[in-house]
């Protein structure tokens, strides 16, 4: 197993609970990830986690850890081969731990597949040699790998399995509700690099909206705290700041800057209209801006069409982002449309396929 970042060890800690009911436990779990599969017995060679990032430059810098992984990881293999692999999103390593494993004769299954239909710069030939079989989230995806002739399967959205499994904190909720409105919540996301670049953004654009609004922070997790806590400092600005949250916040905000990632499809799950943004340093967004071809926000891909507003930026202006936040919050057409649109897709996706049991099934069929 091997997840390269939060939303991912969540996603592949389901999954091991599912083929541990599916197969018994003669199953065993070795490999990369976090905390939560770490309690589902995963026997932890690697935490790739906390050192995750995206994008071009955040990527290069990550080379170092990247190449400990993929030797920690081979190495593993030599004294104790898995009948498969199973890599979890965060393509950037993967691409990498997937050839070196079918290099050794081992087949790979990959859980999220890449959108290199969305890059035109994106050569198919890594995915192809990487991965035996590829999990699809979107269903529109599988015609652009049935073309290219790569074994993939549609399995759904995992998340809305896992927000349906979680239990809110109903004290901190009714404590959040409290606070003065209109609440905005500033979901910036896990990785140092998104923190760094966005919340920036997300602060000055909550500084131009009218009423000013109470401000409530998603640290994403507790190492990230002392930076958003020092920059809310030194610019002035007072937020309540809590470890993860993402839940708790959403429920109770009328509206949220959020970091592009899995909390923009926490925002439709929980009915909170959201404002997509991520910043991006020059360098990247000088070489990435060029070829990103469609929306980077996952309700926008699921929809086919805009539903949340999405700015990705290079400045840290977040006028823009003010102007579309300020529609949601002061116009109820605007808001009604979009929390309407929010509840088709999750009708598509409740009624789709149950996302972790048929991953299961396809990582089962290479189960020796």
């Amino acid at each position: 197993m091997s997840a390269g970042e939060p939303s991912g060890v969540g996603i592949g800690a389901v999954l091991m609970r599912t083929l541990r009911e599916r197969v018994g436990d003669d199953v065993s779990f070795a490999g990369l990830g976090g905390p939560a599969m770490v309690e589902q017995g995963l026997d932890l060679i690697f935490d790739p986690a906390r050192t995750a990032t995206m994008w071009l430059w955040g990527n290069l810098k990550r080379i170092p850890a990247h190449k400990r992984a993929l030797r920690a990881s081979i190495e593993s293999w030599k004294t104790n081969r898995p009948d498969v692999v199973v890599t979890i999103d965060y393509q950037a390593f993967h691409l990498y731990l997937g050839t070196a494993a079918r290099a050794m004769g081992i087949p790979v299954v990959h859980m999220v597949g890449s959108q290199f239909w969305a890059r035109r710069y994106y050569t198919l030939e890594p995915i192809r040699r990487a991965y035996s079989h590829v999990l699809l989230i979107h269903e529109f995806e599988k015609k652009y790998y049935d073309d290219a002739g790569i074994p993939a399967t549609f399995i759904g959205h995992p998340l809305f399995e896992r927000l349906a499994n979680r239990t809110l904190d109903e004290p901190l909720m009714a404590r959040l509700a409290k606070r003065p409105a209109p609440r905005l919540g500033l979901l910036t996301g896990s990785r140092s690099a998104e923190i760094r670049g966005s919340l920036p953004v997300m602060l000055d654009a909550a500084r131009q909206l009218d009423p000013k609004p109470s401000l409530v922070i998603s640290s994403g997790r507790p190492e990230s705290k002392p930076f958003i806590d020092e920059t809310l400092r030194t610019q002035g600005v007072d937020a309540e700041v809590l470890d993860y949250g993402s839940g708790e916040i959403l429920k109770t905000c009328d509206a949220a800057l959020i970091t592009s990632g899995s909390a923009s499809m926490e925002a439709v799950y929980y009915g909170t209209p959201a404002v997509v943004v991520y910043r991006l340093s020059p360098f990247s967004y000088f070489f990435a801006k060029p070829h990103i071809t469609c929306a980077i926000a996952q309700p926008n891909l699921v929809a086919g069409k805009t539903v949340l507003p999405e700015f990705l930026l290079c400045s840290g202006s977040g006028a823009n982002v003010a102007h579309a936040a300020q529609k949601l919050l002061r116009d109820e057409t605007a808001r009604t449309e979009q929390l309407n649109e929010f509840a088709t897709i999750r009708r598509r996706l409740v009624d789709g396929p149950h996302p972790t049991s048929a991953a299961a099934d396809v990582v089962c069929s290479y189960l020796t």
